[in-house]
């Protein structure tokens, strides 16, 4: 199936009612549903997870609890749950057989970034990550986009075809800030459905909450990491790759990503850092058709996970699956499958740091020169 025509339950904006129906008839009579994100969720998860349980309590009256694996670390993501006072469980905490549904949100099972049980087929999956997984279409209820930027776009559908129209607003913000974070604010892997969605609750948010979430204090060691991610940072002509070693927030290897490849002259990224006993990295690239989740996927091949969209993508590979080999040997094998896929193999690293300085120098000797 082309990645250009996401498998969804229906092909225009009419069908959401048909899905939403659907949703009714999962849900009619339960007292609880367990919503759950991926690992150390981001903006999008959490709001999708947010939007999702106020879906269900305001048009159905269906209680649900969101729950999640992992840390929220980022200092962005720990305000938007503080300001918007998102209730987000510990999944271990979760005792599974009091839910007769469980819906998987902005991730799906077997893509090896959440922590439900793989014995557990949830009941519904909505996701906008390639590739769609096989065991999504065991699920009762599946919506993957993955035209769309954002899960959030999908439960922004959901509300306004509901007819809630005087949405909670703490639950406008969540979504609008899911939107922007996913796509760079508009600005990356986004569709025309990403913005009408951004449109349409733009009455209803929150902007000083916004402004507090988006703009939060960092802690001091955020500092040094940054100094880390720069220092270690190797040039390789307009692709960059920078190893952070031990992490102690999962947030900071996609974040360090995110910053590089505003570089000037980089076209790409990779970040990678070890955290919990895996190997995770980040992909990130200016080329609006870059392949970036073909290339994750291709990087984690006979070894973990990967997946994402044309322009960010990600993965991991678990220390624990591969006793035989070190943080140190499983970096080096994705690095180099990484400048395998884009040509770049036998270009000599150069360290980013030092050539950025050589660079700026460069000019005023030249003036000298010419004086």
């Amino acid at each position: 199936m082309s990645r250009r025509h996401p498998e969804i339950m229906g092909q225009n904006d009419t069908n959401n009612k048909t899905r939403l129906e659907k949703l009714q008839e999962l849900t009619r009579g339960k007292r609880k549903v367990l919503i759950v994100t991926h690992n150390h969720p981001d903006p999008d998860a959490l709001a999708a997870a947010f939007a999702l349980k106020y879906l269900f309590q305001s048009k159905w009256k269906v209680g649900s609890i969101i729950a999640t694996s992992g840390v929220v670390g980022r200092a962005e993501n720990r305000a938007m749950i503080r300001q918007l006072k998102i209730d987000l469980r510990p999944l271990s905490e979760i005792n599974l057989k009091n839910f007769s549904r469980i819906a998987l949100v902005d991730t799906q099972p077997g893509a090896g970034n959440n922590s439900l049980p793989k014995s557990i087929v949830p009941d519904i999956v909505i996701d906008h990550h390639v590739p769609i997984r096989a065991k999504t279409r065991l699920a009762q209820y599946y919506d993957i986009r993955t035209d769309y930027g954002s899960t959030s776009t999908i439960l922004a559908e959901y509300l306004r075809d509901a007819g809630i129209v005087e949405m909670d607003r703490k639950v406008a913000t969540a979504l609008l800030y899911g939107i922007r974070s996913d796509t760079r604010d508009l600005g990356r892997g986004v569709s025309p459905k990403d913005v009408d969605a951004c449109m349409h609750f733009y009455n209803r948010v929150l902007w000083r909450l916004l402004s507090q979430i988006e703009n939060p204090e960092v802690p001091r060691d955020y500092l040094s990491m940054l100094q880390k991610a720069i220092s270690n940072a190797r040039l390789y002509k307009d692709v960059v790759t920078l190893d952070l070693g031990h992490v102690e927030h999962l947030e900071i290897i996609a974040e360090m990503a995110d910053l590089m490849v505003r570089t000037e002259g980089v076209k790409w990224v990779l970040s990678l850092g070890e955290f919990v006993g895996d190997v995770y990295f980040s992909l990130r690239t200016k080329k609006r058709r870059g392949s970036a989740d073909r290339i994750a996927q291709k990087m984690v091949a006979d070894l973990g996970t990967g997946g994402g969209h044309e322009m960010l993508a990600g993965g991991k590979v678990s220390l624990g699956d591969k006793p035989h080999h070190s943080h140190r040997e499983l970096t080096d094998i994705l690095v180099s499958r990484f400048l395998k896929a884009l040509k770049r193999k036998e270009i000599k690293a150069q360290n980013l740091l030092t050539f950025s300085q050589e660079a700026a120098e460069a000019p005023a000797e030249e003036k000298k020169v010419g004086g």
